[in-house]
């Protein structure tokens, strides 16, 4: 996922550079080698000022993902970001950091960490299971029947419940751009009941779906969850651990992320 860039700190960093107290970024005096956070140190009520009124509050101060740096998770419109504040106190950095050996996006990984959702108020009851439902690990996924990525998934998540008994998919599908189109193959789809699985891979293959065979608020509530959670795009998966992922992913990865101890 690519974490978006925070355009509120973009806007205010020339009014924080020129608050920003200045700190000493080498050891003064002649010692054994220390670490780097026995000489910089930073509390959150020191980078509570630094930021102002800028962000809603600092939730906390850790080293940053390479020396010299350290990272300030802020909160700001009900998300939590991390930014980065090198050791002088003179620099803030809002971007990706990537690590290069194995091209990790350590920014866009720590966002999701931060942002967990509690899969407790997602409802499952009307949602197409793949898989066993008493599963020990669930993972749902929003799906737009007419989003091509979600094709490209579904076909990764059904090789994935075929590898693994401990894993089943609930699917919720609604028409992220609300089309009219899409609305209807998302009703025909939950209007099948037990047949909503097979409809969902008629929709994916491009077959003519039924008419909606009845009358159901279940597209409409997946419409206000996927807004209340603050999705964007379909497809998007929630782990069980509540983590948001966007887009698609290859079953391997995505199994990777469910059972990171396989």
């Amino acid at each position: 996922m690519k974490l978006p860039l925070c355009p509120w700190i973009a806007a205010s960093i020339c009014l924080l550079l020129a608050s920003a107290p200045a700190a000493q970024a080498f050891q003064k005096d002649a010692a054994p080698w220390k670490e780097c956070g026995e000489c910089h140190t930073l509390t959150v009520g020191e980078a509570q000022k630094i930021f102002g009124g800028t962000v809603d509050n600092v939730a906390a101060v850790l080293p940053g993902p390479f020396p010299g740096i350290w990272e300030i998770d802020v909160e700001k419109a009900g998300k939590t970001y991390p930014v980065y504040l090198d050791y002088s106190g003179s620099y803030i950095f809002n971007g990706q950091i990537i690590r290069v050996r194995d091209r990790q996006n350590l920014t866009s990984r720590r966002y999701t960490d931060l942002n967990r959702i509690d899969v407790s108020t997602i409802p499952l009851a009307d949602a197409i299971v793949l898989g066993n439902p008493g599963a020990k690990y669930k993972v749902i996924v929003f799906d737009d029947p007419d989003c091509p990525w979600c094709r490209k998934l579904h076909g990764e998540i059904k090789q994935i419940v075929a590898r693994d008994s401990d894993v089943a998919f609930f699917i919720r599908v609604y028409s992220r751009n609300n089309n009219p189109a899409s609305v209807k193959k998302a009703l025909s789809i939950v209007c099948g009941k037990k047949d909503a699985a097979k409809l969902l891979d008629d929709a994916f293959s491009g077959k003519k779906l039924p008419a909606p065979g009845c009358q159901t608020k279940t597209v409409e509530e997946t419409t206000a969850i996927a807004k209340r959670l603050g999705i964007q795009g379909t497809p998007a998966i929630v782990l069980p651990d509540g983590r948001l992922i966007s887009g698609y992913m290859p079953a391997d990865k995505l199994l990777g992320l469910i059972r990171p101890e396989k």
